[in-house]
């Protein structure tokens, strides 16, 4: 589903994903109404279950709260970052641009993911960055179809380079400013492929 191989419209029956996985039908139900909540499918009670339709205006809700939460993290952690925070950022940063120069979106999200996580990590605060992750969660697929455009989502990766060059001079303010620039080029970028309809389409296939 993130990745497209299971592009919206699917049909998924949990009959036959019980079967190929070995398991039993109970488990496979709890896990689409997992992503059911997650916003991965959708259901008619006793008629369909389906992989849902790219919802890139769920950026516009969404991506505000990642982007003041990420901000608090990084308020929390500017006392403890240190060099192999640096390092860490700079090197997720590195292979974020590898990504995008080799066209590969999955492994540039994971990049970005790992950039972000630094910062929460470095807040050492498990509730917020429980909230994060669950946040981000719900917009992954937008995230993944942001970064196959290569062109633009290569901003990332500068942004990124001001707030690493901040943080190496202790300018919270700065780097704040940059983590905060990041997540609006964001919002505004996935609502540039929502205009265009990326990933908007469905297809009738079965899983």
């Amino acid at each position: 589903m993130i990745d497209g191989t299971l592009p919206p419209g699917t049909r998924l029956r949990d009959q036959d994903i019980a079967e190929q996985l070995d398991v039993s039908r109970m488990p496979v139900r709890e896990a689409v109404r997992r992503l059911s909540d997650e916003g991965l499918v959708v259901a008619e009670a006793s008629r369909w279950t389906k992989v849902a339709p790219i919802d890139f205006d769920a950026a516009s809700r969404i991506y505000p709260i990642i982007q003041s939460l990420e901000c608090l993290a990084l308020d929390l952690s500017s006392s403890s970052i240190g060099p192999a925070h640096i390092a860490t950022l700079k090197e997720a940063n590195a292979e974020l641009e590898q990504a995008l120069s080799g066209g590969d979106p999955l492994a540039a999200s994971a990049a970005d993911d790992r950039f972000h996580q630094v910062i929460l990590d470095a807040a050492a605060n498990r509730e917020l960055k429980a909230i994060v992750v669950d946040m981000k969660m719900r917009v992954h697929r937008v995230e993944v179809g942001y970064f196959g455009g290569t062109i633009t989502s290569g901003e990332s990766c500068r942004q990124h380079a001001e707030m690493i060059e901040a943080l190496e001079r202790h300018d919270l303010s700065t780097a704040r400013a940059a983590l905060e620039a990041n997540w609006s080029g964001s919002i505004e970028r996935a609502q540039q492929r929502r205009s265009h309809g990326d990933g908007l389409h469905t297809h009738e296939r079965n899983a």
